[in-house]
């Protein structure tokens, strides 16, 4: 009866939230629309364009995507690199993607620098340059993306051969990045065509959400975009794909540890009637803890993860389940499994109980994400593209109000017959693999990588002023007599409720001997109480559209729920149940190992996985101590082991509780005192985490060849500052100038200039009193030298000279700007509370902290970077297919 009552409010409350957006229409044909929203000080923009895979010839596949990449690339009146300068000094940040239907972009920024990423995206959307030495470079690393995405990476590889298969006419079976030789043909005569043809007004809808009035956004929006050109976009694809009538398989070889596959089937497109039915079917399978997958298959050990999916595409698409297997698992018993599942579906109503329980589980999904401005401008944006209605995905949701049993199985029936299926399997050869492949020219010519122009780039003052309001303000706390800190900030805006936790049972806390103790043990927890097993432990939460989720990180583990504000007591309560009563029970820890067994063979899978692995090796005396997972680590781990590593850890005296939301502070605070109070704390003492004792040596070159692989990854590490180090807020300054990001030195110098990469960057990791500072970049194995090489050329060169001044406070304004976004949802201010707890800072250390970044002068940031960067030997850890004339590779000295 509950839940009867409960869908009724839910569908009450949908339409109402919905009804805020207003969609406007430009002259030119460019379609706009608006949702305000103002519980945080920002601003989302997302533009979607209908162009995508679909709509590309065979002679340019990936074209869609490629253009994506190019539109980052400047515009005669926004020179290279002032994309990524405007967003970095606002503080905002951005992304795009690509898919078969439609390629997005969008960005969040403090709301009073919204006309920011109007004047951006409406310069781009006529004006890219697209010259010809920008294709040349984007091409290599547009062809870097594919081998990680797809060539290297089993799970791409193995979803390109079903797509392959699945399509035999459609362009839905091509790959969206295209194949090598479709990525190696471009030039800047067909981008730009391509470009020509589908980016313009008539063929792009606008969303922005945020704290900002529609009348006045109105007035820019027309003020950027009302005299751009109305024009017809490229032609529609006309294909239709024939009707699959018979079962389809296709097999692949792949240089991994574990076999995979997956299963596809037929089904229509988005906006069909039966869609809905289909989304009911793929959340019953895959969503959650407590779904058929996972309660079947996963917590049987037959695979060791699972998911499952209906596209919903512009034309007819797939319903796809997905499998990954412990080594030597039984591909065949588990696509029985399946299958058989789903011809019951086929054949046997679903309980009504059962609907009720998928009809609210997914009314309440749709409310939560109401609550992130990104979602919500993604998803209209997406839905009036694609369909034509920007409330494309609350329909689906209000109609599983009218789904029916008999819907559900007329769907199962009709699109998700095995007879008609396509099979894919991934056979894995472990590294019993082929060689890398033949060398390939570089993608540019090698050279000095030129110095990055903040010409004409303006910085107002008023940008490097700290706010004077904390995250933090309005917060009510309360300390149990155990130690166990409560925070909860009220906010009626969303009725909803995202609740933090925290316990000091991090990675670093655990006997190295045995690691992955903390993985383990966490996990073992999340299997249930003595009362509630797996299944039903999870399911309290997932039947109320919540999940509840608990990882350990290097000093603690953290969890986290966000669900409806008036479910908050039963979030409350398994919390409690996960740290006060977990079960810890035998066969539930057996099932623990055997999952994280297979995912040392998955991270083995993964250059970044080995090279990482190699890289915290280097970076201890002793390499055994290093943290680093193994199989015989995990070897080690009994259920003893686990339950005094719960016991001496899970301990309420450093623990943190916040909630923030639709909620009452005292109500939450009794809560909490009623359900934690008889929490006890350990006799023992809280033993610090600690990384391993750092090497003696200046510097260490470990390389590791994978066979088969095309890329490697390259990594660079030594030791950094801890976050109580005077010197840890002018590292991290100097960091964001370093490596933070596309715009950073890194980005512009290894990815932009040169093209060797698709990822790069630089980051710190710190505990207390000792961090860890490094690189990390993939690229073809070929270039790994040079990579390396422009890596170190940058390390030397911020250590050995200023920052120019601009540079500074191009990165100084970024602090300032970000404030505002680390705010833009109840979950990100809750981590934010929880972090600053754990850390032992004040509240309020957001402001002190930014105080201190303005403050900062170019000789401050050279000091830091030459006190840990003027090194006379680095750490460099390199995975990948390197070849025999590679292998010996030595890191230059300074």
């Amino acid at each position: 009866m509950r839940i009867l009552l409960l869908l009724a409010a839910l569908a009450a409350a949908l339409p109402a939230i919905a009804e805020e957006a207003e969609v406007h229409r430009l002259d030119n044909g460019l379609t706009v629309i608006t949702r305000e929203m103002h519980y945080a000080p920002v601003a989302v923009s997302a533009i979607a364009y209908r162009v995508g895979g679909r709509n590309e010839p065979d002679s340019i596949l990936g074209m869609s995507h490629f253009c994506e990449h190019l539109m980052f690339k400047g515009t005669p009146s926004m020179p290279k690199s002032r994309f990524w300068q405007i967003i970095q000094r606002d503080g905002g940040w951005a992304n795009a993607f690509t898919g078969s239907d439609l390629t997005v972009y969008f960005m969040m920024l403090p709301v009073q620098r919204l006309e920011d990423a109007l004047r951006i995206e409406s310069d781009r959307m006529t004006g890219c340059t697209i010259d010809s030495a920008e294709v040349v470079a984007e091409r290599g690393v547009v062809h870097e993306e594919r081998r990680m995405r797809t060539t290297d990476s089993p799970s791409g590889a193995l979803y390109e051969a079903m797509r392959e298969e699945a399509f035999r006419v459609h362009p839905y079976g091509n790959p969206i990045i295209g194949y090598d030789e479709n990525i190696l043909d471009y030039d800047h005569c067909c981008a730009r065509a391509y470009y020509e043809s589908y980016y313009c007004p008539s063929n792009a809808v606008l969303s922005l959400v945020g704290d900002f009035r529609t009348d006045s956004v109105m007035a820019m929006v027309e003020g950027y975009f009302g005299d751009l050109p109305s024009r017809e976009p490229g032609p529609e694809p006309s294909v239709v794909e024939p009707l699959q009538t018979e079962r389809r398989r296709v097999d692949i070889s792949h240089p991994s540890n574990l076999p995979r596959a997956m299963l596809a089937f037929h089904t229509p497109a988005g906006d069909h009637p039966a869609t809905p039915a289909l989304g009911m079917v793929s959340s019953y399978l895959s969503s959650g803890r407590s779904s058929w997958l996972e309660q079947n298959l996963v917590n049987s050990g037959v695979v060791t993860s699972a998911y499952a999916y209906n596209e919903g595409g512009i034309d007819p698409g797939l319903f796809v389940i997905g499998l990954t297997l412990p080594p030597g698992g039984d591909v065949p018993a588990a696509i029985d499994s399946v299958e058989a599942e789903l011809m019951r579906l086929a054949a046997e109503p679903l309980p009504e109980e059962e609907l009720a329980v998928l009809r609210r589980r997914t009314k309440a999904a749709e409310i939560i994400s109401e609550a992130s401005p990104v979602r919500m401008a993604l998803g209209m944006a997406m839905d009036m593209a694609a369909f034509e209605d920007h409330r494309m995905t609350r329909r689906r949701v209000e109609a599983m109000d009218t789904v029916t049993a008999g819907d559900i199985r007329a769907a199962a029936a009709e699109f998700l017959d095995p007879e008609r299926s396509t099979l894919a399997v991934l056979h894995p050869e472990g590294g019993r693999g082929g060689a890398a492949g033949e060398p390939d020219r570089l993608p540019t010519d090698v050279q000095e990588p030129q110095a990055i122009s903040y010409e004409g780039l303006e910085i107002p003052e008023n940008m490097l002023r700290p706010p004077s309001r904390s995250i933090s303000a309005g917060v009510d706390s309360l300390v149990l007599e155990n130690g166990l800190r409560v925070f909860v900030l009220e906010d009626p805006t969303f009725p909803i409720a995202a609740a933090r936790f925290s316990v000091p049972m991090g990675r670093y806390r655990e006997d190295p001997l045995m690691a992955g103790l903390a993985d383990v043990t966490v996990e073992t927890m999340m299997r249930g109480t003595e009362e509630l097993d797996y299944g039903e432990f999870h399911r309290r939460l997932e039947r109320l559209g919540a999940s509840l989720s608990f990882r350990a990180g290097s000093r603690s583990a953290s969890g986290s729920i966000t669900l409806l504000a008036e479910d908050l007591d039963v979030g409350l309560r398994t919390v409690a149940d996960l740290l006060l009563r977990p079960a810890l029970r035998e066969e539930d820890l057996q099932r623990v190992l055997e999952e994280a067994r297979a995912s040392v063979e998955s991270n083995a899978e993964s250059v970044f996985g080995v090279a990482g692995d190699n890289l915290d090796r280097l970076l201890s005396l002793r390499p055994e101590a290093a943290h680093v997972t193994t199989l015989e680590s995990l070897d080690r781990i009994t259920r003893r082991e686990v339950f005094n590593f719960y016991q001496r850890f899970s301990r309420p005296e450093a623990a943190v509780i916040t909630v923030v939301g639709d909620v009452d502070a005292g109500e939450v605070m009794a809560a909490a005192e009623a359900l934690f109070a008889d929490w006890d704390n350990p006799k023992s003492a809280l033993l610090p985490a600690e990384y391993p004792p750092f090497p003696e040596a200046s510097g260490d070159t470990l390389v590791q060849t994978m066979p088969g692989r095309m890329q490697a990854a390259v990594m660079v590490g030594a030791p950094g500052p801890g976050y109580l180090s005077e010197d840890h807020v002018a590292f991290g300054v100097m960091n964001r100038i370093l490596g933070a990001g596309i715009g950073s030195r890194l980005g512009h110098s290894v990815r932009d200039e040169q093209g060797l990469a698709y990822v790069v960057g630089s980051y710190l990791s710190s505990l207390e009193d000792a961090g860890r500072f490094g690189a990390y970049l993939s690229t073809r194995a070929d270039y790994a030298p040079q990579a390396l090489q422009s890596v170190l050329d940058e390390f030397e060169r911020i250590s050995s000279e200023p920052v120019d001044g601009v540079e500074l406070r191009l990165a100084q304004s970024c602090e300032v700007g970000r404030h505002a976004v680390s705010a833009s949802s109840y979950g990100s201010i809750a981590r934010y509370l929880t972090g600053t707890a754990v850390q032992g800072f004040s509240p309020d250390h957001d402001i002190r902290r930014l105080r201190k970044v303005v403050e900062l002068t170019p000789e401050d940031v050279l000091e830091v970077a030459a006190r840990y960067l003027d090194r006379p030997g680095w750490f460099v850890s390199i995975a990948g297919g390197i070849t025999e004339d590679l292998a010996p590779l030595e890191v230059p000295a300074r």
